[in-house]
């Protein structure tokens, strides 16, 4: 083919539907490419909000998994405290009932008997 200017020139009627088949094959072939490349763009849009929605679900779980460890946490913080307590409250008692058994009796003070020693004279 033949071009003057950057144009077609063309004599024949023959050469002219041949480029108007060519033409029209290749935007068939781009309105191909289009609607595939439209395909392909909305599967991986559905599969990137499966993702999205797959990973909520996770953080989801996640949290109720954490606010479940927090109350955990927080009825073992106070066992332990109240244990602490009654551990301190034992030992006091305890190191009062000793220091009470422990203590002379004031009222049973008995004074000491002196005993005189005798001697035998022989005679």
């Amino acid at each position: 083919m033949q071009t003057l200017n950057g144009k077609l020139i063309s004599q024949e009627q023959g050469q002219i539907d041949a480029i108007k088949q060519q033409t029209e094959g290749i935007i068939k072939r781009c309105q191909n490419l289009e609607s595939q490349f439209t395909a392909i763009n909305q599967q991986k849009d559905a599969k990137y909000l499966q993702d999205i929605s797959a990973v909520k679900i996770y953080l989801q779980k996640l949290d109720k998994r954490l606010n479940l460890l927090e109350q955990n946490l927080s009825t073992q913080a106070k066992n332990l405290l109240y244990l602490k307590i009654s551990i301190a409250i034992g030992l006091v008692g305890l190191w009062l009932w000793l220091g009470m058994n422990n203590q002379p009796a004031h009222h049973e003070i008995k004074p000491k008997k002196y005993v005189e020693s005798i001697q035998l004279r022989r005679h």
